[in-house]
């Protein structure tokens, strides 16, 4: 599942829709912060991440906080089980 500005959307098809459906031709992240920790007895990962983001060719970046969990897939990778992102507005 990913929220995007509190809207959910949920499974792959859905995200990837959603994704390309952003205005944005652009998008380069400066990371901030970024800490994790595991998130359960299968080998989870809870990650936070807060930086900006510098969209198309806008000179002020925008703030942002994203949230996902990481789940290992049984073959030694792992993949995004929930994702959340929000802008930092003010």
């Amino acid at each position: 599942m990913l929220t995007f500005e509190s809207n959910a959307v949920q499974g792959t098809s859905g995200i990837v829709e959603k994704l390309v459906s952003l205005p944005f031709q652009k998008i380069k992240h400066q990371v901030a912060t970024l800490d994790a920790q595991p998130s359960s007895e299968q080998g989870g990962i809870l990650v936070m991440v807060t930086g900006a983001l510098l969209v198309d060719e806008e000179e002020r970046s925008m703030n942002y906080t994203q949230v996902f969990q990481l789940q290992p897939d049984g073959a030694g990778s792992y993949f995004v089980f929930n994702d959340i992102f929000k802008l930092i507005y003010g």
